[in-house]
């Protein structure tokens, strides 16, 4: 069998190129078509992210408040640390100059009178103490400063200069003192 084209090759190129225009059209339009599905996936999944940066700039900002919160917590508490040591050492001081008091009594001999008594120092820290006194005999002096040494809360016990003074009751040994008492509280 033969086959005989009546059909003009103009008229054959023509439809033959239509043809391969519609090919071409569709193919584009598919590749177009698959371009626009990718690009609504990434469109998509840019949206979902900004959702969760949106979320998580919230969570942020709340617990930001939250940790602020605790920052400003965390100062009162220092600052309460801090008045409550204040208070602890002011009462631990004003604990010390009673039992001071307490043992610089029971140091001082019968025969020894303490004219003046300066300290200084105290709130749980060394009390310096510089004093000036009369004892009736010399032999007086030296058991208060034996007493003091002995007593293991004085230290540094210093005596000063020793002048005699004739009274109508007899001869006074006026001297100076200083020494350093530890508080044990």
């Amino acid at each position: 069998m033969i086959k005989i084209n009546l059909v003009p090759a103009d008229i054959l190129a023509k439809a033959h190129n239509q043809q391969k225009a519609l090919q071409l059209g569709l193919a584009g339009g598919a590749v177009g078509a698959l371009i626009v599905v990718v690009s609504m996936g990434f469109v998509f999944r840019l949206a979902s992210l900004e959702r969760k940066l949106a979320d998580h700039q919230a969570e942020f900002k709340r617990l930001s408040a939250v940790v602020d919160k605790v920052k400003e917590a965390e100062t009162a508490a220092n600052l309460l640390k801090a008045r409550l040591k204040v208070i602890d050492d002011l009462d631990r001081g004003r604990r010390a100059y009673p039992y001071f008091m307490s043992d610089f009594v029971r140091s001082v001999p019968p025969g020894v009178r303490v004219k003046s008594l300066r300290t200084v120092g105290g709130n749980n820290n060394p009390i310096k103490l510089d004093m000036s006194a009369e004892a009736r005999s010399n032999a007086d002096i030296a058991s208060w400063v034996a007493k003091m040494e002995e007593s293991g809360r004085f230290s540094a016990v210093e005596l000063g200069a020793v002048t005699t003074t004739e009274t109508p009751e007899g001869v006074l040994w006026n001297f100076t003192l200083t020494t350093v008492y530890s508080p044990q509280l």
